[in-house]
């Protein structure tokens, strides 16, 4: 007779249901806040059209730029290749997947080390508030790094635990491979942290009695070879003494009780492996046109001039070299009392490193008022050798295992440099399952060594998993308050874009321009570039060689090929964002190129909105669509108020395709969402209609028209009505044109 078939318990059933619902509460979340913002800086862009271009025309780093590896460019190919158009909403999508497999391999490392519910979901929550950058960072091969990096340490940590080792080096072979084909420094560093685990877990005594000195010389050594072209600043000289001094700790910690668990083998192993992912790559790149040279340029040669072509200046919290420079002191002064035996040393270590786990609370609890992961990449890797010590009793093979975790994330805390932006958090996010990973047998051993067994202890361990439990949701509540902010705003309606929702100034703005470009221009480039209005208004840049900061990262050779290029189109457009630039004067980085000197004098501004400047050649007239601008009556004017002619009046030019009609138009006052916009339609309001041409004159005379009105050709619009004592803030007033069935048709600005 056959057994019936085993069941969970009731209670991991209803955990496992919990943690789904939490999770799928979280992704939409994070689902609400990838969809309602853009970042005027565009990366997005950027990597968007370099893809496109990649993958419809080849040529990767000799005709496409890319200052990142191969991998992501043949990945996004094949998804083209089998019909998957490369758009923005495909991007974030793709982005959010990632996002949300990073936290969830996360949760599941922490899971299977502490089976414990509680600490899988506030590791879950955590990794979702922590990553909240990656809804400013879509598409962008950021969002491939950290879910490799998380998936890396997961299964790593699993197989490792399992003692696993041929399928921890293959693991490590096809990560690293992906890292260093995605970003050639990250993969450099999770490369260096597999190596130091390997020599402090070799089988080979010599290996394991040498590794921890040639490990702690190289960690030393290492961030200041590494950041040497900007060594003269006081920021970069902090972040090497930063990690110079939290890798000699935490190589020194790592080294303590190590037992031989690899051999020579496994690296064999992952350097076949990262081939095989070499191979496939690399085939993919020079089958569509690059050659060797051309991948060495791209992959190696380039990046490394990086720093000197680009860097951003971080602000470093108070008291961090301070942490920094402590962190080896204090492990050396731990060693030295553990080879003295001293009994009280295991108990301290034990609670500091709670403690330490603890202090992960107060930047997650910020959120969203601050970001969390500026304090951690300050003050995490310093305290990492407190979570690398071996505790008395502790399991073996789940020490070596956090170990692995932990010098992974050692070595990608320098995924920072030189633009420590979003490449923060997507360095140090797993100092979130560490912080759990350690927490978790530092409490078993207090438990175990201060607390009296029975009741008592129960309900303690009880009341410290609800309120870790709390906690974790008490993020998820604010994480879905960050995504909350998608009921304000308009759908963006762009090509490729149509249900990202941002403020209606941003909404238009991009609207506006798109539209302005697609009438008076063949070909569209940007200062600095901004590609997502490329994609949207369908215009290509003058050559494919396309990088946000153009100014700094290619040369003149090719700024040269870009000017010849816009030469050849009398019809080119620009945008300019000048506030953008002023950022960049401001941090030293003042745009300056052949390139920057051709359009400053070939090129003027047609209008500007927000900052943006839509410019054409200098003897070049447009009419400027979507822009109004209002007149007032004074009410002791002949014909005042009273008059049918109304006492205001606002003008724009307008150009809709043939068979749309405006049967109405409201005033919005952006900056009053509470305000009702007012109505303009018939009879309250009476339109005049100008015929113009694409150089703003009038090829005919004005005249009056009945609602709704048309303007299948360039049209001048003049709508007369009185005011009823509002007011029209030239920043804050938005236009919104519908037709018949209540439909948005077109968004119109006023001039500033």
């Amino acid at each position: 007779m056959t057994p019936p078939p085993s069941r969970q318990p009731l209670n991991v059933r209803l955990g496992a249901l919990l943690f789904v619902a939490t999770a799928a509460f979280l992704a939409l979340a994070a689902t609400k806040t990838m969809f309602s913002a853009f970042m005027f800086y565009d990366d997005e862009g950027y990597v968007l059209v370099s893809l496109r271009n990649f993958a419809e025309h080849g040529g990767l780093y000799r005709d496409v730029y890319s200052q990142y590896g191969p991998l992501p460019y043949a990945l996004y190919a094949l998804l083209h290749a089998l019909g998957l158009p490369l758009t923005h909403t495909v991007g974030r999508t793709i982005t959010l997947i990632a996002w949300t497999g990073t936290a969830l391999a996360c949760a599941a490392l922490v899971g299977r080390a502490t089976a414990s519910l509680a600490a899988r979901l506030v590791v879950l929550a955590a990794t979702f508030i922590y990553l909240w950058i990656m809804a400013s960072e879509p598409t962008h091969p950021g969002g491939l790094i950290v879910v490799a990096t998380a998936v890396l340490a997961w299964l790593g940590h699993r197989w490792i635990a399992e003692d696993r080792a041929r399928a921890w080096a293959m693991l490590v072979g096809i990560g690293v491979g992906t890292l260093l084909l995605t970003k050639i420094n990250i993969g450099v560093f999770a490369a260096f942290s597999a190596i130091a685990w390997l020599g402090l877990y070799h089988e080979n005594p010599n290996v394991r009695r040498w590794a921890p000195a040639l490990l702690i010389i190289t960690v030393a050594v290492l961030p200041f070879a590494l950041m040497r072209p900007l060594l003269g600043t006081p920021w970069v000289q902090t972040y090497a003494l930063m990690f110079a001094g939290s890798g000699i700790a935490a190589m020194g910690a790592a080294s303590l009780g190590t037992t031989a668990r690899v051999g020579w083998r496994a690296l064999g192993t992952g350097a076949l492996a990262a081939l095989a992912v070499a191979l496939v790559v690399l085939g993919v790149i020079i089958a569509r046109g690059s050659t060797p040279q051309d991948i060495l340029e791209g992959v190696l040669l380039g990046p490394l001039r990086h720093p000197s072509h680009f860097s951003l200046a971080f602000p470093w919290a108070a008291g961090t070299r301070v942490v920094a420079l402590a962190s080896p002191v204090l492990f050396a002064a731990a060693w030295f009392l553990r080879r003295r035996g001293w009994s009280a040393l295991d108990p301290l270590i034990a609670a500091v490193r709670l403690g330490a786990a603890l202090a992960l609370v107060i930047p997650l609890a910020r959120f969203p008022w601050s970001s969390p992961d500026n304090l951690v990449l300050a003050f995490a890797a310093p305290c990492l050798w407190l979570f690398l010590w071996p505790l008395p009793n502790e399991s073996a093979p789940l020490l070596a295992a956090r170990r692995w975790v932990g010098l992974l994330f050692l070595g990608q805390c320098l995924h920072s440099f030189p633009v420590p932006g979003s490449q923060i958090a997507w360095g140090t996010v797993l100092a979130i399952p560490i912080a759990a990973l350690g927490a978790w047998p530092a409490a078993r051993f207090l438990a175990d060594r201060f607390s009296q067994p029975g009741t008592r202890a129960r309900v303690a361990r009880l009341a410290l998993e609800l309120t870790v439990a709390a906690f974790a949701f008490i993020l998820a509540w604010r994480m879905a308050g960050v995504g909350d902010r998608r009921k304000e705003g308009r759908d963006l309606e762009l090509p490729g874009a149509e249900r990202i929702r941002l403020p209606e100034n941003a909404t238009s703005l991009f609207q506006i321009l798109t539209f302005n470009a697609a009438a008076h221009g063949d070909v569209l480039f940007s200062e600095p570039g901004m590609f997502s209005l490329n994609l949207w208004s369908g215009l290509p840049t003058p050559t494919l060689v396309n990088v946000t900061h153009w100014f700094s990262l290619i040369d003149e050779g090719r700024q040269q090929a870009i000017i010849r290029s816009l030469d050849t189109h009398p019809r080119a457009c620009v945008v300019i964002q000048r506030e953008h630039i002023n950022f960049l004067i401001k941090r030293g980085l003042r745009p300056s190129g052949p390139l920057h000197d051709y359009l400053a004098k070939n090129f003027a501004p047609a209008f500007t909105l927000d900052d943006f400047e839509f410019s054409v050649r200098r003897d070049r007239a447009i009419t400027a669509f979507q822009i109004a601008e209002v007149f007032e009556r004074r009410p002791d004017a002949p014909g005042n108020s009273s008059t049918p002619a109304g006492d205001t009046l606002i003008r724009f030019n307008l150009l809709l395709p043939p068979a749309t009609v405006v049967a109405g138009i409201e005033v919005v006052t952006m900056s009053r969402p509470d305000l009702l916009p007012l109505v303009l339609r018939s009879p309250d309001a009476r339109v005049e209609l100008t015929p113009l041409n694409l150089r703003n004159e009038p090829i005919g005379p004005a005249a009056s028209a009945a609602w709704p009105f048309k303007a299948a050709r360039p049209t001048a619009v003049s709508l007369y009505f009185d005011r009823h004592a509002r007011r029209f803030p030239a920043a804050a007033t938005l236009l919104v044109l519908r037709d018949a069935a209540g439909e948005q048709i077109a968004l119109v600005r006023f001039r500033p």
